[in-house]
This record gives structure tokens, sequence and C-alpha cells, in this order.
């Protein structure tokens, strides 16, 4: 059977053009007349983005015959397919998705959101590897 390996770097172009929008309308409003110390704490939304484009985080998932294997900046984990009875898949409001393993003892364990391959790709792998799949398709929280 084939594998599934996605990796993640938090530098990307996406951070690059958040910050500079961002920076741009901050000095726009600084510009405009509005008090440095307003300008500041809007500038904390820029935050997370100025994190990922300075450390560069690396997040990377992996699927293969042998089982699920994930690791990003907190966290690390390897998991069998005989340890996994199922997986739910959740579609939140935002679009966003959460997944969840089953375990055979009833334990869940989430995978981490900056690990996650694309969802029809994540599917496509599983099914593949006879692995049951329950979805929701739109949950509030």
């Amino acid at each position: 059977m084939d594998s599934l390996q996605y990796t993640h770097h938090g530098r990307n172009i996406r951070s690059f053009v958040v910050l500079s929008l961002v920076t741009a309308g901050l000095i726009g409003l600084l510009v405009y007349g509005l008090h440095w110390a307003i300008v500041a704490v809007l500038a904390l939304v820029a935050v997370p983005s100025l994190v990922d484009v300075i450390f560069n985080p690396k997040a990377s998932f992996e699927l293969d015959e042998n089982g699920i294997r994930w690791k990003n900046v907190t966290q690390e984990a390897e998991l069998g397919f005989h340890q996994i009875k199922s997986v739910h898949i959740a579609t939140r409001l935002g679009v966003a998705f959460r997944i969840t393993l089953i375990m055979y003892d009833d334990a869940k364990v989430r995978i981490p959101e900056d690990v996650l391959p694309p969802r029809s790709e994540l599917e496509a792998a599983l099914e593949r590897h006879n692995i049951p799949v329950n979805r929701d398709r739109l949950r509030l929280i």
C-alpha cells in the first residue's frame, strides 16, 4: 500500500502576505493620526505570523503500512493501525476540521491541526487502509 506524507513549514507565502498587509495597515493608521498605543495593541494580531516567519516551525504527518505518525513543535506521536478502531472527522463552522482517532480501549487521540494533510487525501488514505471513518458535517464547537 502507498503512503501519505505531508509537511508544513511555518515560513510560507501566507505568513509573509499577512505580515505585509498588517504592517501596511498599521503604518496607514499611524499616518492617519491614530495614537501609537492603539496601533501597538492592534499589532498583536500579527504576532502569530511573525513567530512563524522568525522560527519557521515544521509540522509533519505520515500514514503508511505501519501506522500513523506526526510531529510538531509541541508533540510527537506514533500509533499502529492495530490500536485504531475508527477515525472521527468533525467539520467546524469555519470550514476547519478536527480529526480524532478512536482507539480500541475507547481512548480518544486528537491529531493537531497544524500537521493535518488535505482532508480528501487523508480520507482516501484511511479508506485504503480499511480504517472506518465517521463524519460530522457541521458542528458549532
